[in-house]
């Protein structure tokens, strides 16, 4: 059933330490982001279907945690940020000021969220391994996303719906 997702999100995985799923949504503006939100609100079969899925897996979930960033160019490396056209991230939580090869998020109190994309699971464990103990690798879980258009046009053969594997 079509619920009428209004925004594509990306959910994201970490292949090692604590068990928890990632949702990273992107907006060009507070405008967007306020719309999606009113968006959200005003679809009654939408908002009455998560509650209910938020019901059914209270048991297996510890709550939620929102992070509102900031992309900051000056500290990110080259690489154009490209939500949907990784299947691995690199991810580094760190309160350093250092430019990096990966895109730059910023929360209000200082905390950067480093996230480096990567196609294959050997690459992404290697360059965390080289960017020292505050990174991470997560996978990018398409059953638990919304891919936009554009990301499904680019890797059609990864979003198209199919059997979960941890890890691939």
């Amino acid at each position: 059933m079509e619920l009428g997702f209004p925004h594509a999100y990306l959910a994201i995985e970490p292949l090692t330490g604590p068990q928890e799923v990632w949702f990273l949504n992107a907006w060009e503006s507070e405008a967007e982001q306020k719309q999606v939100a009113e968006d959200y609100a005003s679809n009654g079969p939408l908002a009455a279907a998560l509650e209910s899925k938020g019901r059914q897996k209270a048991r297996l979930t510890s709550g939620h945690v929102n992070v509102f960033v900031h992309y900051r160019r000056p500290l990110s490396g080259s690489a154009p940020w490209n939500m949907g056209l990784a299947r691995f991230f690199v991810v580094t939580v760190t309160k350093s000021n250092r430019r990096t090869d990966g895109t730059v998020f910023e929360t209000s109190g200082g905390t950067k969220f480093v996230l480096l994309p990567f196609t294959t699971r050997i690459k992404a464990e290697a360059a965390a391994a080289a960017a020292g103990s505050e990174a991470r690798v997560f996978a990018v879980r398409p059953y638990w996303s919304k891919p936009a258009r554009e990301w499904i046009a680019a890797d059609p053969g990864f979003w198209l719906p199919g059997p979960a594997v941890k890890g691939n």
